[in-house]
């Protein structure tokens, strides 16, 4: 079975609808293959034997100061998308967005639509307004999850702003990858993925920068191991350590990079992601498939990433 983790969908009328809240929009100019038919998506789906795609609303998080206005822009975002999934026959999920930061509200939603057979699990952005993931305010949601056993995928809030005035285009182009970086770290050193150890977090884009920058954190991350298991949170002997407490989608163009990603964050901790539509072109979408399938890593550890491994998180069957 072949799951993409990492898939968006863009309604119009969503669209809309956060643009009138002030919130921010996708680069559509960048994701050519935005403009196809859900039939046409199917087929590309089926032309490289990928069985399931999960949706998630990427950039049109429903964050927003006022409640009401969070509210609906999450019922409106679920609801578009989990009838996506349910028209789609079975060869769409989606992620669940939930109207931060309002506690309570994202709660209820929460028990809303969580048990829809068409949603797998959550989508957070890499900040909520002003909060990082790791914000104490973001707590009760997180043990509401942990106590559901969710799957939290991640995504870039596309909010960094460190670039100066003119920013050259490099908020769009790397901006995403800084957030992924950040956020990846951040619930490892805060100690979010050992106070939940229930909650499966993905974080896309091959975790960011991380892989690249591993031996200047990965210090960091060996002493906020250490201090936990001194507290008695973790054991001595817990297996999953380090980089191998979070999932990484495998959602990149430059081969070299997934390469690095694999030795890295390794090979058993990765998942299948495409990022579509801003896959440019038919080719590249298959290409993504191929990228693993010549990874040399045995054909059960690729297995593992373009399905397996997720399946199992999910509860889906092979």
């Amino acid at each position: 079975m072949i799951i993409d983790v990492h898939s968006h969908l863009f309604p119009p009328d969503l669209m809309a609808a956060i643009a009138k809240a002030g919130g921010r929009l996708p680069q559509l100019e960048a994701a050519p293959l935005q403009s196809m038919a859900l039939g046409e998506r199917h087929e590309l789906m089926l032309e490289n034997q990928v069985d399931l795609g999960l949706l998630s609303v990427g950039v049109l998080q429903p964050y927003h100061e006022d409640v009401r206005t969070a509210v609906d822009l999450a019922k409106a975002a679920n609801d578009a998308y989990l009838q996506a999934s349910a028209d789609s026959g079975g060869w769409l999920a989606t992620w669940a967005a939930l109207p931060l930061p309002h506690v309570d509200a994202a709660l209820a939603e929460l028990d809303r639509v969580g048990g829809d057979p068409g949603c797998v699990g959550v989508t957070l952005g890499t900040s909520v307004l002003d909060l990082d993931l790791d914000d104490k305010a973001l707590e009760p949601v997180y043990q509401a999850l942990n106590d559901r056993r969710s799957t939290v995928f991640v995504h870039p809030s596309m909010a960094f702003s460190g670039f100066g005035a003119n920013d050259l285009g490099l908020q769009r182009s790397i901006g995403g990858m800084i957030e992924d970086t950040v956020a990846g770290i951040r619930l490892l050193l805060s100690g979010v993925v050992v106070r939940y150890p229930k909650i499966n977090f993905i974080v896309p884009h091959l975790g960011g920068t991380l892989p690249f920058i591993y031996g200047r954190v990965r210090r960091h991350i060996a002493a906020a191991e250490q201090k936990w298991a001194d507290e008695g949170l973790v054991s001595a002997d817990d297996t999953f350590t380090g980089l191998s407490r979070l999932w990484w989608d495998t959602a990149t163009r430059h081969v070299p990079a997934l390469t690095c990603a694999v030795e890295t964050l390794g090979a058993d901790r990765l998942v299948f992601g495409t990022d579509y539509p801003y896959t440019k072109t038919r080719a590249e979408f298959a290409s993504r498939l191929a990228h693993i399938r010549d990874l040399p890593i045995g054909s059960e550890r690729q297995a593992g990433i373009l399905g397996d491994s997720v399946a199992a998180l999910l509860g889906l069957a092979k």
